[in-house]
């Protein structure tokens, strides 16, 4: 379907109200697809007025939606009233070469992020990672306004069993774990081994 009409309708910049209406879906399925960076947004986090949402993003969102491109992202049953059941149970990495496989990975990067550089390295939109320092699964400092997260902190919870089962993954953190596991299996030993 061509989404170009919303264009006229609508502003650049639309609210969650705007956005459930569009996309015809429940205010809390647009409010967890905002949360989990499936539609990118800015997050205030204010009562109201908190996300601010580019209609391209929507339009893109409708696109992939309509292409049948967001099973992987969007876990089956989350939004049924019969309670949230994840499509499969998915095959859990081994912990501490995950980690030490993401901050190889992150070498060139300083050790405290901002969150535009923390969204670079694991494809997580910022109002994601910014939720992650609120409730502190990942560590970090708010200076003059602005989050700074520990890269080590990020890679460890990404790299532990509540990262690794976050319902949503960007294509980033997937090219990510891809990666891992190719390099796991072609050197026939786990990720970090090395023979003396």
């Amino acid at each position: 379907m061509d989404y170009e009409y919303l264009r006229q309708q609508y502003p650049e910049t639309i609210s969650m109200d705007q956005l459930y209406r569009i996309c015809h879906i429940s205010k809390r399925k647009a409010k967890w697809l905002l949360e989990n960076g499936v539609i990118p947004c800015t997050d205030s986090g204010k009562q109201t007025r908190r996300f601010q949402i580019c209609l391209d993003d929507v339009i893109t969102f409708l696109d992939r939606r309509d292409a049948g491109l967001l099973q992987e992202e969007i876990p089956t049953g989350i939004f049924s009233s019969g309670g949230r059941t994840l499509e499969k149970p998915r095959h859990l990495l081994d912990g501490e070469e995950l980690r030490g496989f993401f901050l190889e990975r992150w070498a060139d990067f300083p050790d405290v992020l901002t969150v535009p550089q923390a969204t670079i390295l694991c494809g997580y939109g910022a109002s994601v990672i910014n939720r992650w320092f609120r409730d502190g699964s990942v560590d970090g400092v708010c200076y003059r306004g602005k989050n700074l997260i520990s890269k080590e902190s990020l890679a460890e919870y990404l790299a532990s069993q509540d990262g690794q089962l976050i319902p949503v993954r960007p294509v980033r953190y997937k090219e990510l774990l891809e990666e891992f596991q190719s390099e796991e299996q072609n050197s026939g030993m786990g990720w970090g081994s090395m023979l003396l």
